[in-house]
């Protein structure tokens, strides 16, 4: 509130931004102290402080109170942490008593940010429980309460201490206590991801919202039905509809007053959102066999798309002071729904419309697909903030991640190119922790979802443990932030000559194991042995469409990738049962490859594999003491077992025991 660290405390904290915005029908007064505590035993009480007599003195028609940040230092909190409730009572009821007329309205807390010195020995927690009691406090005191810390929670860009907003960031908190006290008045509008063309989630209560005037009633008419509901302070505004079946076209009309946006040719059917680095964003005009495709997308009437557009690639070269501005106010992705078209598809993600004509195609129902992609980026950046900072290990490097080995050097290094003209302590990049999520996934969040599309892990491949660490809190992640147990179709990495490959392929397979829900599409057998970015991306689609086919649509299909579930030691052989499988074949009926032996030395040998059954493999023993099995292990692999519709044996390591 003072305006700690601020340059011109008087005119630049929010305080004094407020008068500005208000105007000369009010008269702000500052009576902020830095380092005050509400606790009245805490170490520097702001009861005793000589702001809070003269905010008595002032006798305000308005009083707003932001406190509660400083009460997580160590001397506070856990001493005297049952009295916030009651002091903050206190402290509301000696105000209210120099004008029984006033109106009091209390705050959410502005964050605290991972790099604050003790956030993870204790503030992180503390600062959480007293924004928890905060929303309680307001409603039995009978105050107001202006919710400072959504505006803000994604822009670390405004704080450089981690703890106290700058101007910028006394800006936005000005802006919403004016919302709180002038009603906001702003032109009707839907959100981005609204609009004509679009696909909704069939079976699903969906969510029509926007931006309109602050109290201003806000109408929908859709379906010979009317629904109401009214702006919140900041403008904001949702409308559920009900659920309906597969089908359309349907019209919405959005009206307030003279005001009105109308969609048309609107479907319900099913929703896709396919996301990850560059393997994702790689489009359907650069892969292979993908004419016919792009030829026929106009054919498909019933095919939706999304293209989150990124506002400047991460190319090698330093970004210009406009894009740097705009990517720290997370205006990096922009796009709209549109039909499918020869011209759309053929910019679109291959993977991703190889996918979804598949399942348009074969399912007979409406298709909408997303693709939210950024090349080079890392799990990190896909993460949610929250989630990154309550584990302690991601916690300790997310703030710093420019200077961290936790984080690829590539993105550090590309990162680095690309801020090279900006001067802002925590400016935001697309491989930054979280910035992907807060930037475009967040835009999402209130979308019916069928399912999700993910193709990443190249940026994370140089620490396996980490990466597996990472990818369950991704799941955990979108799971919690979309409310819905989201299925994820996931592809694992390719081959390429590049050494922890192989290790990391059969991370993945195990991670699929491990997290229920996770579905992997097998793509060692379409790699290329120098390019991450390999051209065959319609097989890839079409894999993460049957998996889709066979989880979600119940088609009987060996979708799965065949998996070792036995292996049995003989005196001449060693015997491996597969699952998820009718025959096992080999590619082009060729002679089975990429099996090898490890002995209990460490040494690594080819050896020679028989087919001799449906689903069975017969290595022949060697005479040493073997102590693990590997397939499709190396980096490049020419491994060629798969099922009878072609879907391939993934990596994997089996230990002899």
């Amino acid at each position: 509130t003072f305006g700690y660290d601020l340059g011109n405390p008087r005119l630049d904290s929010y305080p004094g931004q407020l008068q500005s915005l208000l105007g000369q029908r009010f008269e702000v007064r500052n009576f902020g102290h830095s380092g005050a505590t509400l606790l009245r035993k805490g170490h520097r009480p702001y009861f005793k402080t000589e702001e809070y007599k003269k905010a008595l003195d002032f006798k305000p028609d308005v009083a707003i109170i932001h406190l509660g940040i400083n009460d997580t230092d160590p001397r506070n909190w856990p001493n005297y942490k049952y009295s916030f409730a009651s002091d903050y009572a206190d402290l509301i009821d000696s105000i209210r008593s120099v004008n029984p007329k006033m109106q009091i309205y209390i705050c959410r807390l502005t964050p605290i940010f991972s790099g604050h010195p003790r956030f993870l020995s204790g503030t992180r927690d503390w600062y959480n429980q007293i924004q928890e009691l905060i929303p309680q406090i307001a409603q039995n005191n009978q105050v107001g309460l202006i919710d400072l810390n959504t505006p803000l929670r994604y822009r670390i860009d405004l704080f450089d201490d981690c703890l106290h907003p700058n101007k910028q960031g006394a800006t936005s908190i000005a802006r919403q206590v004016a919302n709180a006290l002038v009603p906001l008045s702003q032109k009707l509008q839907v959100a981005e991801t609204i609009g004509s063309d679009m696909v909704l989630q069939r079976n699903w209560e969906n969510s029509i919202f926007g931006k309109g005037t602050a109290a201003a009633e806000i109408n929908i008419v859709f379906n010979k039905k009317s629904y109401k509901t009214r702006g919140n302070p900041d403008g904001s505004w949702e409308i559920k509809l009900p659920k309906m079946e597969a089908g359309g076209p349907y019209e919405i009309a959005v009206s307030s007053g003279r005001q009105k946006v109308v969609l048309k040719n609107i479907l319900f059917g099913d929703v896709y959102l396919a996301s990850g680095q560059s393997n994702m964003a790689f489009q359907l005009r650069r892969a292979t066999n993908s004419d016919s495709l792009i030829r026929n997308a106009g054919r498909i009437q019933h095919l939706r798309l999304f293209k989150c557009q990124n506002l400047v690639e991460t190319n090698a070269v330093a970004w210009d002071t406009a894009s740097l501005k705009k990517v720290n106010d997370l205006a990096y992705f922009n796009g709209s729904w549109r039909q499918a078209n020869e011209d759309e598809a053929a910019q679109f993600s291959a993977v991703a419309y190889a996918f979804a004509e598949q399942i348009a195609r074969e399912q007979h129902i409406p298709i909408g697909i997303i693709d939210l992609s950024v090349g080079g980026s890392n799990t990190e950046s896909w993460i949610d903030r929250k989630s990154l900072e309550n584990d302690d290990l991601l916690a300790s490097y997310i703030h710093n991640w420019q200077k961290s080995d936790f984080v690829q050097e590539f993105c550090r290094e590309r990162a680095g190119q690309n801020l090279a003209g900006s001067n802002v302590k925590n400016q935001r990049h697309p491989y930054q922790p979280a910035y992907n999520f807060e930037a475009g996934v967040s835009k999402w969040l209130n979308t019916g979802l069928k399912g999700i599309l993910w193709y990443q892990g190249e940026s994370n491949a140089h620490n396996i443990e980490l990466y597996e660490r990472l990818f369950k809190t991704l799941v955990s992640s979108w799971r919690k932030n979309f409310h819905q147990e989201l299925p994820f179709f996931f592809a694992q990495l390719s081959s390429i000559d590049r050494p922890s490959w192989g290790d990391f392929r059969n991370a993945q397979r195990l991670l699929e194991k491990g997290i229920k829900g996770t579905y992997m599409a097998v793509t060692l057998d379409v790699g290329d042995s120098l390019d991450v970015h390999p051209r065959e991306k319609i097989t890839v689609g079409q894999r993460l469409a049957n998996l889709v086919q066979e989880h979600l649509y119940n088609v009987e299909l060996n979708a799965d990738h065949p998996d070792p579930v036995s292996c049995t030691l003989h005196e001449d052989k060693l015997v491996l049962i597969f699952d998820h499988c009718k025959k096992l074949k080999t590619q082009e009926n060729t002679a089975v490859r990429g099996f090898q032996l490890m002995d209990n030395k460490g040494r690594i040998f080819n050896v020679s594999t028989n087919i001799v059954s449906d689903n069975t493999i017969e290595i022949v023993k060697p005479n040493f003491q073997i102590t693990k099995i590997l397939y499709g292990f190396e980096p490049f692999s020419r491994a060629n077992l798969q099922n009878e519709i072609g879907t391939p044996v993934s990596t994997f390591a089996l230990k002899i025991q």
